[in-house]
């Protein structure tokens, strides 16, 4: 391994750190199965039910998961954001939850560092250019009338996996004149929190002209796109020249 300053920095710790100055509720591992899976565990407990979010960051995970059972590969220990943003909320949103969840990733990393080429790929990927640097595990819990959304999210920070050739990772991108710099972490952290609530405030209603505009801007910059996306409608279906596509399906 190349010996770099950035090698002593574990992603986890920092972020668990931020939270605790921000008084919020926050469990950091130094290795777990999933942050997800620890939140699942502790979402309705005493304790819980007082807390209106809660995060689980982690520097290694040895069973962290995507969408539809595939895995989460993992990079140099300490050198992600393995997180799960564990939010109270009254009841089970829209389907529009996953494109809103995913359009709020996309707009914390677009005002943190809008010199990127930052893009989405549906339904729940953030690129960089032709790259993979994070994904998002969405999911529902209730118990009774009490209900958590979860929304998992693995970014590459400081590297990615070496075995994923379409991956890279946030330093990379941002280069040797444009260090990652503390403070920016810091910011896209609050940043990521606001729009992360304004997008589960926004799941409990059909999607408004202003989201959908956002998420068709951002998905049409994917260039691994085959067909553009001319629309999409208040359900999050989308539309290209010859089809509709259900969000819900892809």
């Amino acid at each position: 391994m190349e010996d770099s300053p950035l090698n002593d920095i574990r992603i986890g710790e920092v972020s668990h750190q931020w939270a605790d100055s921000q008084k919020i509720t926050s469990t950091y591992f130094k290795t777990t199965d999933s942050t997800n899976a620890q939140a699942k565990s502790q979402a309705f407990t005493e304790k819980a039910f007082t807390e209106n979010l809660i995060l689980y960051f982690a520097d290694e995970q040895t069973g962290g998961r995507g969408r539809g059972g595939n895995t989460w590969s993992s990079g140099r220990p300490g050198s992600q954001l393995l997180s799960t943003w564990s939010f109270l909320i009254e009841e089970p949103p829209l389907p529009v939850a996953s494109p809103m969840i995913g359009l709020a990733l996309y707009r914390a990393a677009l005002s943190t560092w809008p010199f990127l080429n930052w893009n989405l790929k549906a339904p729940n990927d953030l690129y960089i250019g032709e790259k993979k640097v994070a994904g998002l595990l969405i999911e529902t819990l209730g118990q009774g009338d009490d209900h958590r959304l979860l929304i998992g999210l693995g970014l590459n920070v400081l590297s990615s996996p070496s075995d994923i050739l379409m991956a890279t990772a946030l330093a990379k991108e941002l280069g040797a004149g444009t260090p990652l710099l503390a403070q920016d972490w810091i910011s896209f952290l609050e940043r990521l929190i606001f729009e992360f609530s304004i997008a589960i405030q926004l799941s409990f209603e059909p999607l408004n002209t202003t989201s959908r505009a956002g998420l068709i801007a951002a998905l049409n910059k994917h260039p691994h796109l085959k067909e553009a996306y001319v629309s999409i409608d208040e359900d999050a279906n989308l539309k290209t020249a010859h089809r509709q596509i259900s969000w819900q399906e892809l």
